[in-house]
């Protein structure tokens, strides 16, 4: 027995050796490989034999039995383990073989506005399977931090750059003037009024913009339209180039499910906040603009596994606390409520 508790030690041991250089290769190697790394074939043995070896530990060391910090931790290390495998594409296919239950462990659709899907493919193009519902788009919306920011850039090599917020002002050099911000567009439109040009900002849409103005002492003040989409643009008589840049804060797609011609889950997802449903989380990953319009990319993940990873943190960290502060709390409780009961 003894010899077994110490081989099963040593193997321990190099698992967690090995774990770690297997985690800083996995770091340098790149997600999409990473994860086909730790999910293939020699890694799942490796998880296994993790999982056996952690099981014979609470087995062959009763003193585990009786120290419950530990006894948690070694617990919620095989219910990690055990999740990260049924949820890995091994463990959905172990799931269609012994239950039926076809799931699809990750993929992405890309979905245009106003569309519907329920497609997914991989990282490459192809085509992983459908979706039980459908998935529609019916918004995509970027949030930015405000306020942005005007650059200006002189035709001699001198630069500036100022908040675009109405009112503000910036002094140039004694040759340039001073450029104030007079008007800040969201989504700039112009129109004809008989013959004079109207500007606006019409709700709904996005093509955002600057209204700046420049005055250089004896002479009319110059009006110029700075925009997003145009940065740096200058005509031959320009003095000055300009960019108005705004940093991307949200991704932000209007999503709703819709199962058996049915809508029966909404959501405005966000990279960290998805939708779930039917055993499918759906995130938002990123977008992109073609000749049909505005499309979001989606990640869509499978759920299954997270309950018993969920439960494995929990216990980890439970056992974690209560090994380093719970036990050493209690005793000092018990230790004062003794010396409280001997004083009377």
């Amino acid at each position: 027995m003894a010899r077994l508790k110490r081989a099963v030690l040593w193997a321990v041991l190099i698992a967690i050796i090995l774990l770690t250089g297997l985690s800083i290769y996995g770091a340098f190697i790149g997600a999409r490989r990473a994860q086909a790394f730790f999910t293939s074939v020699p890694l799942a043995a490796y998880w296994f034999a993790s999982v056996v070896m952690l099981a014979a530990g609470i087995v062959l060391f009763r003193r585990l039995l009786h120290v419950p910090s530990l006894l948690l931790m070694h617990a919620g290390c095989i219910l990690v383990v055990l999740g990260m495998m049924w949820g890995s594409r091994g463990g959905h296919a172990l799931q269609k073989q012994l239950f039926g239950v076809e799931k699809i462990p990750m993929g992405s659709m890309a979905i245009h506005e106003q569309m519907q899907d329920n497609l997914l493919s991989d990282g490459e193009g192809r085509s992983l399977g459908k979706l039980p519902f459908t998935v529609q788009l019916n918004a995509f919306r970027i949030e930015y931090y405000e306020p942005g920011t005007l650059y200006i850039w002189s035709r001699d090599g001198r630069n500036w750059r100022m908040p675009a917020v109405a009112g503000q002002a910036l002094s140039l050099d004694e040759d340039l003037g001073v450029l104030t911000i007079t008007r800040v567009f969201e989504n700039f439109r112009i129109d004809l009024q008989g013959d004079e040009p109207v500007v606006y900002d019409e709700p709904g849409g996005s093509n955002p913009a600057l209204q700046v103005t420049i005055e250089k002492p004896g002479a009319k003040p110059g009006r110029r339209y700075v925009f997003e989409r145009r940065p740096g643009h200058m005509s031959d008589n320009d003095l000055l180039a300009m960019a108005y840049r705004r940093n991307e804060k949200e991704y932000v797609s209007e999503l709703e499910i819709v199962d058996n011609d049915q809508v029966v889950a909404s959501k405005d997802i966000e990279v960290n906040h998805p939708l779930y449903y039917g055993g499918y989380h759906l995130y938002q990953q990123s977008w992109g603009e073609d000749e049909f319009g505005v499309y979001s990319t989606i990640m869509v993940v499978s759920d299954s596994g997270l309950t018993s990873i969920y439960g494995g943190y929990v216990l980890l960290a439970g056992g974690v606390f209560w090994h380093f502060w719970g036990r050493r709390a209690l005793d000092r409780l018990k230790t004062r409520n003794a010396a409280g009961e001997e004083s009377r």
